[in-house]
């Protein structure tokens, strides 16, 4: 996408009842309203590099911030550096301001005509609210409708209520692959599965090149209203359906530029006329589509050879370049959308699809046909402004949240950007605009904002305890215990991150006491994302050399969470797991006895059964489970089954060892596939994995 830059309204309007005086507190939060003069560039820097020539004058006031109606600036201590009064330029006096540009997350400052300024608290007026409230909009709205009604007195604001709850809005639109994002700024991006891998920190690319799946902060900032309700951006509510008193062939060639599609001004009047549809959005979106006019190779937005000289590649064949699609109609979301639009523009690959006067096979064609085509599938369907063509949130004819024109988030405020700009250059900002303006159930109080910059990767590559690899480390595991002997008394944590930019606290040498010795890992990625990993390094009670029973436990071949003990396979003998341990400490002490505590010699285990475990001084108990055998006879059978279908029908619950048990694929949860392998097991289809 293309620079969007800051642009003045040009009309000057004067504002009597301004809340300032000439010395205005520090952080004093005031908005923009009318300004008026040069444009200046806010990419170009900050305070000392934007420069205004005065063209009366003919000198430069150095640091002077160019701003439009809606903007929300700072007023900062600093007369001190006032530039000098001209009268001509600022009817009144200047005022040192920050302005936080959310577009680049960066903090501006400079001088700002007072009289350019207005507080909130004065535009929204008694007689505002009561139309804003009867309009049904939400009072997060009302601030900033009443600077444009202010600013515009005649632009007419209609609340569009969706009926649908913000939160499931956002879910739904975050679903991995619906809105996509170019550029490499990662913290903007989806780490869900199938966009995401956080173990090698690769992001995968859905379109062209360089698309990436967004996360949902980014979503809810683009689709949350509150962030759009000034002069540049506000026109993506505004109407699509034609209106020629104001949308005129000057504004069109006003949106192309000196770009090659202005060359074909006239065809967007003509397409409007046959259409219906605003001749300055399709320019617009021409202009955002295709308006680089590169060759369709990469993927990446252009869909023809503007000279006709070569050829677009079609999944391994070669098709005629001389086929047209401006507004990149039918180019999907897949890795060859360039190619995809060529197909569409040819009437399908077979060309025999007439519709929309395809084939376009010439400029004119591609406008005027791609112009019905928006008009017939989505104005007339309920998405009749730029906002609702890109988020379906509304239409009754199509499924929200399907039928959605583009995939780039950012596409409905560029594209209103393109509109306003049309407008603001033929001084026609006072006409009579009405703009639908969705709202939404349950919106929070607070306007969404973009999620912080940076790579999100919180996740540790590594993570080692005196030189040697923690066991059975998993980066996406959080906590660890690990057992040392008595002898350690210092332990060297050391780890690495898999993203070199994210930060790790609490690493280093730490002093060890006999027993617990926990530990919190904090990983803070790049964008500000944190995860704990929890360290328990068990330091050894014993002085007598023999091991503790955690460290036998550990050595001895089952799982263990403390409480249970697993990984018995069917008809593992208790003898088996007695001589483990008497390896380990031929001094250790091992009972086993089942549910009744009887003792158990030399037979197999069962779910139930008690294991006793003496050495170092220390006596820990444990119960077995095998998974399958909810019955404890030490087999898994029909009677097995009967057991878990009767917990899941809440007949006779089970609990404890044989509710674990039950739990066949160790989700957490007994249900009806639990059922089916246990039944995979007794049929010797497939085994229950202990």
């Amino acid at each position: 996408m293309r620079r969007t830059y800051r642009y003045l309204t040009m009309l000057i309007f004067v504002i009597s009842s301004f809340l300032f005086i000439n010395k205005v507190n520090a952080e004093t939060e005031v908005t923009v309203l009318n300004p008026t003069g040069a444009s200046c560039n806010l990419y170009e820097g900050s305070a000392g590099k934007c420069f205004y020539k005065d063209k009366n004058l003919n000198s430069y006031v150095k640091g002077v911030i160019w701003l439009d109606t809606g903007d929300k600036v700072k007023i900062l201590d600093g007369y001190d550096k006032l530039p000098s009064n001209d009268t001509n330029l600022c009817s009144d006096y200047y005022v040192y301001v920050s302005y936080y540009f959310p577009k680049k997350q960066q903090t501006f400052y400079g001088y700002y005509c007072n009289a350019n300024l207005i507080n909130h608290e004065s535009a929204l007026t008694e007689e505002l609210k009561t139309e804003f409230e009867q309009a049904k909009f939400p009072k997060s709205y009302w601030a900033d409708l009443a600077i444009m009604k202010k600013a515009h007195p005649t632009w007419k604001f209609v609340a569009l209520e969706t009926n649908l709850d913000w939160e499931q809005v956002i879910s739904a639109e975050s679903n991995v692959g619906i809105n996509l994002i170019e550029g490499n700024e990662e913290g903007y991006r989806s780490t869900l599965g199938g966009s995401y891998d956080y173990y090698t920190d690769v992001f995968n690319v859905f379109e062209g090149s360089s698309w990436y799946a967004v996360n949902k902060p980014t979503v809810a900032y683009y689709m949350d209203p509150r962030n759009f309700l000034s002069d540049m951006y506000v026109f993506q509510f505004e109407s699509l359906v034609s209106n020629p008193e104001i949308q005129t062939i000057d504004g069109v060639k006003t949106v192309l530029g000196e770009n090659y599609l202005s060359n074909y001004s006239i065809d967007f009047i003509t397409a409007a006329e046959k259409s219906g549809v605003s001749s300055i959005y399709l320019a617009a979106l021409a202009f955002q589509e295709v308006g680089g006019g590169s060759v369709a190779t990469s993927g990446e937005g252009f869909t023809y050879n503007p000279l006709n000289t070569k050829y677009a590649s079609l999944r391994g064949t070669w098709i005629d370049g001389g086929f047209y699609n401006v507004y990149n109609i039918g180019a999907g979301t897949d890795k060859s959308p360039a190619q995809n639009s060529v197909v569409y523009a040819m009437g399908g690959a077979d060309k025999s699809d007439t519709s929309f006067e395809r084939p376009w096979d010439t400029m004119t064609k591609a406008i005027e046909g791609g112009a019905l085509f928006i008009g017939e599938k989505f104005i007339t369907k309920g998405q009749y402004n730029i906002y609702l063509k890109k988020f379906n949130v509304i239409s009754t004819y199509w499924d929200i949240y399907s039928h959605q024109y583009q995939s780039n988030i950012k596409a409905a405020a560029d594209e209103g950007n393109n509109v306003y700009r049309s407008y603001n250059s033929l001084n026609l900002l006072d006409s009579d605009f009405v703009f639908s303006i969705p709202v939404y159930k349950n919106m929070p109080e607070t306007v969404s904002e973009l999620p912080a910059k940076g790579n999100p990767n919180n996740y540790l590559k590594t993570l080692k305890i005196n030189n040697t690899d923690v066991e059975g480390f998993d980066g996406g595991k959080a906590d660890y215990k690990v057992h040392v002997s008595y002898d350690v008394k210092v332990a060297d944590i050391d780890a690495i991150a898999v993203n070199s930019n994210a930060s790790i606290e609490n690493t280093g040498e730490k002093d060890l006491v006999v027993g617990d010795n926990v530990f919190e890992l904090v990983v803070t990625a790049q964008n500000g994302d944190k995860k704990t990993y929890n360290l328990n390094i068990v330091r050894s009670k014993n002085t007598s050399g023999e091991p503790t029973v955690d460290e036998i436990v550990n050595n001895s071949g089952v799982k263990s969470d403390g409480t249970y003990f697993s990984g018995f396979e069917i008809d593992t003998n208790t003898q088996t797991l007695v001589e483990k341990i008497k390896s380990l400490n031929p001094e250790a002490i091992v009972k086993i006895t089942d549910s009744n505590d009887n003792e158990k010699v030399n037979v197999s285990f069962a779910t139930g059964d008690k294991i006793s475990i003496t050495s170092a001084g220390e006596e820990k108990s444990y119960t077995v489970v095998i998974y399958g055998d909810t019955s404890g006879n030490g087999k898994i059978d029909p009677l097995d089954l009967l057991k878990v279908q009767k917990h899941i029908l809440d007949v006779n619950g089970l609990s404890g060892a044989y509710l674990k048990a039950g739990d066949a694929n160790k989700d957490g949860k007994i249900n009806p596939l639990d059922l089916l392998i246990i039944q995979k097991h007794i049929l010797e289809v497939s085994y229950i994995k202990q």
